[in-house]
């Protein structure tokens, strides 16, 4: 078995205009293509002899499954390969802005914070002494494999949780320990709001400028989802004004994000540039997935994560 690998690290690109990357698959002769963040259009499937495509995503969008199907081509992704990482960077985000840690860290390092008297620690004490995870309530939008990760890790401090999705079902919300309640509910009881939904036409703007003016004085938002959930000059607004005490956020409406960018300029609102699934582990979990896959459909059996079990159809 010959395998030809090429790495964004060492190419500096990531996303190939379709008949180059036809081209470079033909000039290989693969029979199996392996991608992450490229993207596998119909014109690329239609002009090469691809026989698999496995997608190193929770969601292989970036490939033309209808055509792959088609085309008899079966396409294997990897479910819930970045879970634990956005739940992680989630709770890390949670108390880093319970206990102002990213902040007297800061302050500390550039000399703003010193220590001349006992009233200054006094001072300090007072103003960045912060809360405690355990009895915040929090409110998880999406309980999908990372949202389900997020509530098990809130609970583990003893958090409350409560859970919108309306595509799960109240007992299996409530089976985790978690409650499962309206959005409207959600906004108006929680402490932590955290996004952990898809972008999709029906939830674009599903965070609207009412929910957001629902929210408690003095809450948090996260999101680590997409930008385009949440309406984004209000909850500009809603943390500039300081009506919320603070955010953190990893998407934005325009990425790569930049200094300039309004979020990034706020003080309470802690950012990271799309962050949540970078971690040596993620390319780990998924590619065990897709290998294990590609062995299995190499062996005559059906792959686990098969995005389109019709390919196999005789």
């Amino acid at each position: 078995m010959e395998i030809v690998h090429e790495d964004w690290r060492q190419t500096k690109h990531i996303y190939l205009e379709a008949d180059k990357f036809a081209s470079k698959i033909n000039e290989v002769g693969a029979d199996v293509l392996i991608v992450e963040a490229d993207f596998v259009v119909d014109k690329v499937i239609e002009s090469t002899a691809l026989k698999l495509i496995g997608s190193c995503r929770g969601d292989p969008n970036n490939v033309a499954i209808e055509v792959a199907t088609a085309r008899k081509i079966p396409v294997i992704f990897a479910p819930a390969r970045n879970a634990d990482a956005v739940a992680d960077l989630t709770l890390g985000f949670m108390l880093a802005l319970l206990r102002n840690i990213y902040t007297v860290n800061e302050r500390l390092k550039s000399g703003a914070m010193t220590f001349g008297s006992i009233a200054d620690y006094l001072t300090a004490y007072e103003r960045y002494g912060g809360f405690e995870l355990g009895g915040r309530v929090v409110g998880v939008v999406g309980f999908g494999a990372i949202g389900r990760r997020v509530t098990s890790r809130c609970q583990a401090f003893g958090a409350p949780v409560l859970v919108f999705d309306p595509f799960v079902a109240q007992g299996d919300v409530a089976a985790t320990g978690a409650e499962a309640v309206t959005l409207e509910d959600l906004m108006l009881r929680s402490d932590i709001v955290t996004l952990h939904c898809p972008d999709t036409p029906d939830n674009r703007g599903l965070i609207s400028p009412g929910l957001l003016a629902s929210m408690k004085p003095g809450s948090y938002f996260l999101n680590l989802a997409r930008a385009a959930v949440v309406d984004d000059d209000a909850l500009y607004e809603a943390l500039a004004s300081g009506r919320l005490a603070g955010g953190a956020l990893d998407v934005f409406a325009e990425e790569p994000i930049r200094a300039t960018n309004r979020f990034v300029q706020l003080e309470n609102v802690l950012v990271a540039p799309h962050l949540g699934g970078a971690t040596r582990d993620v390319v780990r979990h998924q590619s065990k997935m897709v290998v294990d896959d590609i062995l299995a459909w190499i062996d005559g059996r059906i792959p686990r994560n098969l995005a389109n079990p019709d390919s196999l159809a005789s």
